[in-house]
């Protein structure tokens, strides 16, 4: 009986334990969550917080740009999407498009998109509507297609709030963003998200980007991404969209690259840029393993052009760079926009793989501004000097036959065409990819060896539908359509 009795005691008393132990660990469970619950809270807060600081500041710095075409009505069609929702814009009629902007001085010096003004040339007005609603007229207007940066100077009565820049180079993957701007002209707008990628090149638009998935919308254009601090890292300028609108991808011009272009066009109305002059592309895995290099690194150059930089450092056909002051280059156009930006009063070093050994060489280098009236003369191309050459000012192109010597230094062997020696920035050509260096071998189907069957071609064309034109670059073909005039 007493076994018994204490047979059933047990269970009684481990029960009451367990019951004792179940709910004191419940209650500590409880309270770490409810402690882990705070801690999570005060986290996002300061999250918020962050946000908060960093909109409040970057907010009254930032500005809407109208585009008016003047006291004539705007095209039927051309308003604004959602232009009735804005009772604010009187002459909503009248405006033809717009985006956004940041101001970098208290003067009154705004930085935005060079597309954003361009209608400025043409004789539109440009009003810039600050965060407080008070507008002024664009006193002076200059811009870079090419960066796709402009400045506006506005005359105000006192001195306006203004951004600063950070350091594009030291923005990293993953990092919180904001988008500041005006959404479809809706007013002073914010999103957030991260930097997606950095030093994205985008082959339409020949530029390197930071992509960010902070919502950009049409009318964000020109406005600034910051960082948590409320500083430039970048000028929001394009999204990659199947719709039209927000899909997650949206594309800023690096707050470096900004910072570089606005300056000049502000001191000297115009933006100079230093040179290499030499094509090159970016190597292939297989190039990269022979050289014993990682993968997305290294260009490898294909002509050296008379009279440059490169031919004055003594650079070779075939020379792989792999780095410059010991900065490692990962492809042709990253490296073009550093030395686009190098200071001309200094020499560089490069590192060079030399006849297709890893046994890299040190090659100093001294970068010039590029002239204005320079042309891509590859050394070994005797016929231009002899006036062979074409140019093609509508498509923006100087083009010579090319030879078997010439296709072999692009990586074209056995093919033939037309050597595409300028491609004129920004040109027809060139923002539809057709780059230096290329070769174009054919046109709506056709076949063009000489500068007669390529003018024949153009000349057959339909202009309602344009040139289907097919041409090799990049180890690739590739074709593009491009507009012909009647």
């Amino acid at each position: 009986m007493f076994y018994s009795k204490t047979f059933f005691l047990y269970p009684a008393i481990v029960v009451a334990i367990v019951f004792s132990f179940s709910t004191s660990f419940s209650l500590a469970q409880s309270q770490n969550e409810n402690e882990l619950n705070v801690a999570a809270f005060e986290q996002a807060r300061t999250i918020s917080v962050a946000f908060r600081t960093a909109a409040q500041k970057a907010l009254p710095a930032t500005v809407k740009i109208l585009v008016k075409k003047g006291a004539a009505p705007a095209k039927t069609g051309t308003k604004l999407p959602f232009s009735e929702l804005m009772p604010n814009l009187p002459d909503v009629e009248l405006i033809e498009g717009g985006g956004s902007g940041f101001i970098v001085d208290p003067s009154g010096v705004i930085v935005s998109n060079s597309h954003v003004v361009q209608g400025f040339d043409e004789g539109k007005i440009i009003t810039v509507e600050l965060n407080d609603r008070r507008r002024f007229d664009a006193k002076k207007i200059v811009r870079d297609a090419k960066a796709d940066v402009a400045v506006i100077t506005i005359e105000t009565p006192e001195p306006l709030p203004y951004l600063t820049f950070a350091d594009s180079n030291e923005v990293k993957i993953g990092d919180w963003a904001l988008a500041i701007g005006n959404p479809f002209m809706l007013g002073a707008s914010v999103s957030a998200g991260v930097v997606s990628a950095k030093e994205r090149f985008v082959e339409k638009d020949s530029k390197i980007f930071i992509q960010t998935d902070a919502a950009v919308n049409p009318g964000n254009s020109g406005g600034p991404l910051v960082n948590l601090r409320g500083e430039v890292i970048g000028v929001n300028t394009a999204i990659a969209s199947l719709t039209g609108g927000y899909q997650g991808v949206g594309f800023a011009i690096p707050s470096n690259t900004a910072q570089w272009a606005w300056r000049q066009l502000y001191e000297n109305g115009r933006v100079e840029r230093a040179f290499l002059g030499a094509s090159m592309t970016a190597l292939t895995y297989e190039e990269s393993q022979k050289l014993s290099l990682p993968s997305m690194m290294g260009v490898k150059l294909h002509s050296v052009f008379k009279d440059t930089p490169a031919a004055n450092a003594g650079l070779h056909t075939n020379d792989v760079i792999t780095e410059i002051d010991g900065r490692p280059i990962e492809s042709p156009e990253l490296f073009e926009s550093i030395v686009e930006r190098a200071d001309t009063t200094r020499k560089y070093s490069l590192t060079v793989l030399r006849n297709n050994t890893d046994k890299p060489t040190q090659v100093p280098i001294q970068f010039f501004i590029k002239p204005q009236d320079f042309v891509n003369v590859p050394q070994t191309e005797k016929i231009v000097n002899n006036g062979a050459h074409h140019r093609d000012a509508s498509w923006g192109l100087m083009l010579i036959p090319s030879t078997p010597e010439s296709a072999a230094r692009i990586g074209a062997d056995g093919k033939e065409g037309l050597l595409v020696l300028n491609a004129t920035p920004g040109g027809v050509a060139s923002r539809n990819g057709v780059r230096s260096g290329a070769l174009i071998t054919k046109i709506n189907g056709v076949e063009v060896k000489t500068i007669e069957e390529y003018e024949k071609a153009k000349s057959e064309a339909d202009p309602e539908t344009g040139v289907v034109v097919e041409f090799f670059t990049k180890g690739a073909v590739k074709t593009a359509t491009l507009p012909v005039k009647k």
